[in-house]
């Protein structure tokens, strides 16, 4: 007689319902890893599998399962299938007892187990919380469920039942003990949710949009009353969990703890007076002590030797206080993560323009900072024209000097060629299609990576979909992509961000307004170039970059479609009847190109003149370093510097492989150590391994075999339909010169990507402040207990936490193996 198999016992002893599905996927799993593509021999085995289990009956082990499999596939005269099971259910033992050490635990759980090793390590080494000893005390569940939780909170208090549109009267405030119990349906809020929750109550109601009292509210609440906000906790974990999105990391960090501060990239004013500078100087102080990043435009600073009225002296010149800015930022640790991080810009016309670009030779100096000249239309015109160009004094309005527009342009490329900076931003690009230049005036900075526009004292609140995840296999081997999952992600996401706008805790209430005023939000993505790996799509080919704007203008579309909705619920950005949105007009390049549209972008239009829109830029393509690692996927929109990394720690080696390279190589039966030693030993790289297909080694091409053209190229095709900006690295081999790094910059224009920064190979030796560390072993760094303020040379572009060899790339640089980063958003 035979018994129906309900349930399974696990390794740690929990109970959970049996699934006939997973044992399939072990043994395809097997059967891919020995280039066997049958699914139907998968399918027959499992039933030969359950059919034991239920002659035997009772409640099966995990072990039992297992033993049962291999047996199963050796009467099926498998061995090689079996084999293969055999070994990845020995690696699979090896990769839990590694985990627990990494997170510091007894057992692993099911979130656990859905991410590998380094992202693991990533996330005990940056993101969890510790004890004073430096181990663990929160898992990765406890994490993403703290974010989620957090970043649900204003779905409470935007709940028709609570929220109004449109002002009315305030109640009266109430006082709140941390100790109130708040629970939303099983999940209970910890303290710091409660006073995000309340603080965020105090500001609606203050503001005339609360239908109900505090007292109310907190028994709607407990009385069971907002399952509907329990479903967006689960949606917004799952999110993570999924590996679908990630936040940025300040997000991670800080939500549902001390500082409660989400975002990610700021934009500091610095005007021309000693107290605005020392008051930007402590903005930045306080940004840096949560973990954002900061940009800033020091132009309107007076020139060195400039008169000063008020001491009778000269001024010291913009040069000078960014070096205030630079050790102010290696003094402040930036929220336990990692350091501060700058954007400095000039202006092309300002008198100092020349000590400004070469501020950063030989990187001997701002450390701290990256730098990037801001280009005017003017200055292309004199250039193209060979006329002299005019340098205008910001405190007088008056020209001072002439430059050749050719020496300019000859600096910037050679100090780029040098020192991999300064990058330009291009004025006329950048504003565009800016929506409030009428409201707010043209856009004059970005944040430290380039990729987000901001007017002073905005901030930006950014997140990535992990474009990857949404890879389905037939059956039969073949890829498809689940573009309706895809939209579901998108629109969810965009209303995920809208709500950090609101529960965010700002370190600065200018910045609060200023954020609010607008609305900017950042949905970016990552996992492209392993994207494109499974469809089959070289990089730097044409058709490549016809998949890439498709994939972004389907993104910005859903999110526009999402942000008109949230208008109608929550009411449209506060100064969008003054922006572009309000005559029809979108902020992107690909909605005048009505040839590239892939949807009805003009009734999409008249939809934002009629019902508003909620968000002032809904895209951009930020940094993902860390975060793409907790995903597991290549980063932002860069191509895959290498397809397999190897790792040397004290008990030997071990190799990090791109998701990608490594299913596609077991499709085809060509992954072995062999194989990965190989592709080690030829930098990363497949190209030359000609015992591969050639038409596989075309597709997985590397950034440093992509020709800086096509670099440019894809950007270009990625910005034509962000409406903020794009982060990425234009990557060029060693033996480019200066004069190949000026045609770039030129292209880049003309190609009208907003702002650029090239890497030449082996161009630059990293200086980085840092304390002294020392590895004690492969899992952990120990952050010795001394503060250093010096500048350590490393050589060979080497990180300053494990000592592996960082990638230039999202605008800064990386480490692809622990995932340190320079960049804050990342």
């Amino acid at each position: 007689m035979y018994l129906v198999i309900e349930n399974v016992v696990k390794r740690d002893g929990r109970v959970v319902p049996f699934d006939k599905n997973k044992i399939v996927e072990a043994i395809w799993k097997a059967q891919k890893a020995v280039g066997i593509n049958d699914r139907a021999l998968a399918e027959s085995t499992a039933d030969l599998v359950v059919m034991e289990l239920e002659s035997r009956g009772g409640t099966p082990k995990v072990e039992d399962i297992q033993d049962i499999v291999e047996k199963k596939l050796i009467e099926k005269n498998q061995a090689r299938i079996a084999k293969a099971y055999i070994i990845y259910r020995e690696k699979r033992a090896e990769i839990r007892e590694e985990k627990k050490k990494v997170l510091n635990k007894e057992t692993i759980d099911e979130v656990d187990k859905a991410f590998d090793i380094n992202a693991l390590r990533v996330l005990a080494s940056r993101y969890l919380k510790k004890d004073e000893s430096g181990k663990p005390v929160e898992t990765p569940k406890q994490l993403f469920m703290r974010v989620a939780i957090h970043v649900a909170l204003p779905d409470i208090i935007y709940d028709e039942r609570v929220f109004r549109k449109e002002r009315g009267s305030s109640f009266k405030e109430e006082q709140f003990d941390d100790k109130t119990e708040i629970k939303i349906g099983k999940y209970e809020l910890n303290v710091f949710h409660k006073r995000s929750l309340k603080e965020l109550y105090d500001k609606m109601n203050t503001e005339g949009h609360m239908k109900l009292s505090w007292s109310e509210l907190l028994n709607m609440i407990n009385g069971g009353q907002m399952n509907n906000v329990e479903n967006y906790i689960e949606l917004y974990y799952s999110l993570m969990v999924s590996k679908k999105f990630m936040p940025n990391t300040p997000a991670l960090v800080n939500f549902g703890s001390y500082y409660g501060m989400g975002s990610a990239c700021f934009v500091l004013d610095v005007e021309d007076s000693l107290e605005s500078i020392m008051d930007t100087l402590k903005s930045a102080a306080l940004i840096f002590q949560a973990g954002g990043g900061v940009g800033y435009n020091f132009s309107k600073l007076r020139p060195a030797g400039d008169f000063v009225k008020s001491t009778g002296g000269v001024a010291s010149g913009p040069i000078s206080f960014m070096s205030l800015f630079d050790y102010m930022t290696e003094v402040v640790k930036q929220g336990g993560v990692r350091r501060g991080a700058n954007m400095g810009i000039l202006n092309v016309n300002h008198p100092d323009i020349m000590k400004f670009i070469t501020a950063k030779k030989g990187n001997a100096m701002f450390h701290n900072f990256n730098i990037s000249v801001l280009v005017f239309p003017e200055f292309w015109e004199a250039y193209e024209k060979g006329e002299k160009y005019p340098l205008v004094n910001p405190r007088t309005k008056k020209i001072v000097d002439y430059v050749d527009p050719v020496h300019i342009m000859d600096m910037v490329s050679y100090q780029a060629w040098e020192s991999a900076e300064p990058g330009l931003i291009y004025f006329d690009n950048m504003n565009r299609y800016n929506p409030l230049v009428e409201a707010l005036g043209p856009i004059m900075a970005t944040n430290p990576c380039g990729e987000t526009a901001l007017y002073p004292n905005e901030s930006c609140n950014l997140g990535s979909i992990n474009v990857w995840s949404f890879v389905k296999e037939g059956d039969d081997g073949k890829i498809e992509y689940d573009w309706d999952s895809l939209k579901d992600t998108v629109m969810i996401t965009t209303r995920l961000l809208d709500n950090v706008i609101d529960i965010n805790k700002y370190p600065l209430k200018q910045i609060e307004e200023a954020t609010k005023l607008t609305r900017k939000i950042g949905l970016g993505i990552m996992g492209l170039a392993d994207l494109l790996f499974e469809l089959n799509l070289p990089y730097n080919d044409q058709k490549a970059r016809d998949f890439m704007e498709k994939l972004v203008e389907f993104i910005q579309y859903w999110s526009k479609v999402e942000s008109i909705k949230l208008a109608k619920e929550r009411g449209p950005f506060p100064i969008y009847d003054k922006s572009k949105y309000a005559k029809g007009e979108m902020p992107f390049a690909g909605f005048y190109d009505k040839n590239s549209w892939h949807f009805a972008w003009d009734l999409l239009a008249e939809d934002v003149k009629k019902y508003g829109v909620r968000h002032g830029f809904n895209l951009v393509i930020a940094p993902t370093g860390s975060i793409s690692m907790i995903a597991g996927v290549s980063s932002g929109i860069e191509p895959v510097f290498a397809l397999v990394y190897e790792k040397n720690v004290t008990v030997g080696s071990f190799y990090y492989i791109d998701i990608a390279f490594e299913r596609i190589m077991q499709k085809y039966g060509l992954y072995d150590t062999e194989l990965l030693r190989d592709v080690v030993a030829h930098n990363g790289t497949i190209g030359s391994l000609n015992y591969i297909p050639k038409e596989i080694r075309k597709v997985f091409v590397t950034s440093m075999e992509i020709d800086p053209e096509d670099h440019v190229k894809a950007l270009a095709s990625i910005q034509k339909w962000v409406d903020s900006s794009v982060s990425k690295t234009i990557n060029m081999p060693s033996n480019v010169t200066p004069e190949d790094v000026r045609n770039i910059f030129i292209l880049a224009h003309n190609l009208g990507v907003k702002d650029i920064t090239v890497y030449r190979d082996k161009s630059l030796k990293v200086q980085v402040l840092s304390a002294p560390k020392k590895q004690t072993n492969e899992n952990e760094v120990i952050v010795q207990n001394k503060s250093v303020l010096n500048t350590i040379v490393l050589n060979n572009d080497k990180c300053p936490v494990c000592g592996s060899k960082v990638e230039f790339k999202e605008g800064c640089a990386t480490c692809p193996v622990c995932g340190w980063s320079a960049c804050a958003s990342a």
